[in-house]
């Protein structure tokens, strides 16, 4: 899934009106799955000058960066900081806690599913395992027009829930963004796919 659809789903199911802190809290355990992917490439790409090609096709799964995607999208890890976190919900840092931990779940919770040949260790570090989904979200091998279309609903539906949820102005700015780049999304399947 893409990182954007995996915050607006963290987000439809835990933010709340009112409480910053929270959803702050839900907004950085949705992307941290991500955070690596997202420090990697352009690392490569800037410092290292890889291309794209050699980047995606062998580094990507050579040792380090599987090492890395196994530290940030590790299931036992991420289980063991939400009961921690409910445990100390009480204190203002265990519920901030407890929120992350539960949208970082939520992230890989959806990324399960939708990763065939690129499959994560998501249950690392008790076993290195890896689930190889018949679907991908990107893969057109693996179903992804059709991973794409259930992606750009739920995408659309987390929306309409937020609306409804943040009356700010500035909310309604980026979630008009966000709807933007979900019709962006479906125009590109339309007319490439």
């Amino acid at each position: 899934m893409n990182t954007p659809t995996h915050t607006l789903l963290a987000l439809a199911a835990l933010s709340k009106r009112g409480d910053r802190k929270r959803n702050l809290a839900v907004l950085i355990g949705s992307l941290i799955p991500d955070a690596a992917l997202f420090l990697w490439a352009p690392y490569q790409y800037l410092v290292n000058d890889v291309s794209g090609t050699e980047m995606w096709e062998t580094l990507y799964f050579g040792p380090t960066m599987q090492n890395l995607i196994a530290w940030f999208n590790s299931i036992p890890i991420y289980a063991l900081l939400a009961i921690i976190g409910f445990a100390a919900r009480e204190k203002t840092w265990g519920k901030l806690l407890l929120f992350f931990a539960l949208a970082a779940l939520i992230h890989m919770a959806t990324d399960l599913p939708v990763h065939a040949e690129d499959a994560y260790r998501h249950f690392w570090p008790l076993t290195d395992w890896r689930f190889y989904s018949p679907l991908s979200y990107w893969d057109v091998d693996h179903h992804s027009r059709w991973v794409s279309l259930f992606e750009i609903a739920l995408a659309f539906g987390c929306i309409a829930l937020l609306w409804k949820r943040f009356p700010k102005l500035w909310v309604k700015i980026v979630l008009g963004l966000s709807s933007l780049f979900y019709i962006a999304l479906l125009a590109a399947f339309v007319i490439f796919r």
